[in-house]
């Protein structure tokens, strides 16, 4: 009987996975399909060199917002989907993390405004574009609060209205960067960037507003210094996540516009771009189904399984899609840019490689994050960041900037080995058996 149960729910949580799979994979192909439209014009309009600039914005933004967010949504959607059960430590968790969240982002945007200036040379390099750094400084509170409502939701398991939002969000950025890249050229694409992600906020209160848990009281009558705590580890996490990813992709464009070139630069934010759109579904699935998912699993054996059925049915489809990818490369790089991109080639076969690595690692990687496992977490980020940034110096003087893709492989699957090592004890019983 109690075998029948398990398979029973093995069979539901396999349902869904793929339900979540599907839908996502439905929002994903419409924001590729979006992303394609919008990086073909942003190629056409203003080349290797607005596509560079553009990347030096995003990362700057994800940066900023992550800051002012104090890096909680990942802490938020772990501790409702944990405490499903207790109604009075979730509503605790979404005041002290709603009222945290407002007074962070106001200290950061007034800390941007003033200094938007000086933001402004040492991203873009040149002041020209000073009043994007402006409008985003004033705009940011809207993006960090939709941030906050997504991790809400995601917590309460409504996969399918953070999808609809998302599918909104691509509609919205695709006509924003459209009309202004044509209109106003790099200056137009650079405010695109900031509004597109902010003004997507009001279709997502909408969507929370119609939520049968959503009472105003519970974001400003509950705050708690404990949890506030509890929310902090993962603020530290995310601030490090921040460092190894965001920060260190900046740097890497830095370095490449500084010591080769900022259409080479732009070349590589091309290849990055297409890992993107391409590991998007893999990647939001992660976050939308696996991250609450792990969170509410007590042992380590439904750990094994999930895992497992993780690797079965993800991994696949990213080795697949890589090679797909790898064969269409020509026609992938004129349908999302122009001729002026085709040096970006080189770059497929180690940035697929090391796309595969990524997702084998992550599928892992993500226990960190479930189970609030800060040190182990700060230390590998920490590392491989480091390592990440150092290997692209290296092989980018022997090589030239394939050396970056290459690089970006062997960071990825040396961070798989060690996972693997670190989490053996969770999932080398269940494979030997």
């Amino acid at each position: 009987m109690l075998k029948n149960t398990r398979n029973k729910i093995s069979l539901f949580r396999k349902t869904d996975l793929f339900k979540t799979s599907f839908w996502n994979g439905f929002a994903t192909i419409i924001k590729m399909g979006t992303g394609v439209i919008s990086n073909k014009v942003v190629a056409i309009y203003l080349g290797p060199t607005g596509i560079a600039l553009l990347g030096q914005l995003t990362s700057f933004i994800n940066i900023s917002s992550t800051i002012a967010s104090s890096g909680t949504s990942v802490g938020v959607t772990k501790y409702i989907a944990e405490y499903n059960d207790n109604i009075s430590n979730r509503k605790k968790v979404i005041s002290t993390s709603f009222i945290s969240t407002i007074l962070i982002t106001l200290v950061t945007s007034i800390v941007l405004f003033f200094g938007a200036p000086y933001f402004c040379l040492n991203i873009l390099k040149d002041n020209a574009y000073v009043s994007v750094f402006y409008i985003f400084a004033v705009t940011l509170i809207l993006l960090t609060l939709n941030g906050f409502l997504i991790s809400v939701l995601n917590g309460f398991k409504e996969f399918k209205k953070i999808i609809l939002i998302n599918i909104l969000s691509s509609f919205i950025g695709l006509v924003m960067s459209i009309i202004l890249t044509v209109k106003y050229g790099v200056l137009g694409a650079l405010f695109s960037s900031v509004l597109s992600v902010t003004l997507i906020v009001f279709i997502t209160i909408s969507f929370v507003y119609r939520s049968d848990w959503f009472f105003i009281s519970d974001f400003i009558k509950h705050f708690d210094k404990k949890y506030l705590n509890k929310l902090l580890d993962y603020s530290t996490m995310t601030f490090v996540s921040v460092f190894a990813v965001l920060y260190i992709q900046l740097e890497i464009r830095t370095y490449l516009i500084e010591h080769f070139s900022i259409i080479e630069a732009g070349n590589w934010q091309g290849i990055i771009r297409i890992s993107e759109m391409f590991l998007s579904v893999i990647t939001t699935t992660l976050g939308i189904y696996y991250l609450p998912r792990l969170s509410e699993i007590k042992n380590n054996t439904d750990l094994r399984i999930e895992i497992i059925r993780g690797y079965k049915f993800l991994l696949p489809i990213t080795i697949t899609g890589s090679i797909l990818l790898y064969l269409s490369k020509d026609l992938v790089i004129d349908l999302l840019f122009t001729k002026d991109f085709f040096s970006m080639k080189k770059l497929f076969f180690w940035q697929l490689m090391g796309n595969i690595f990524k997702i084998a690692s992550w599928l892992i990687a993500f226990l960190m994050l479930a189970k609030a496992m800060t040190k182990t977490y700060i230390i590998t980020e920490i590392i491989f960041g480091l390592l990440l940034y150092l290997l692209t110096i290296f092989f980018t003087n022997k090589m030239g900037l394939i050396g970056a893709s290459l690089a970006y492989c062997i960071n990825y699957f040396l961070y798989f080995v060690v996972m693997l090592y670190l989490f053996r004890k969770i999932i080398f019983p269940k494979l030997l058996k």
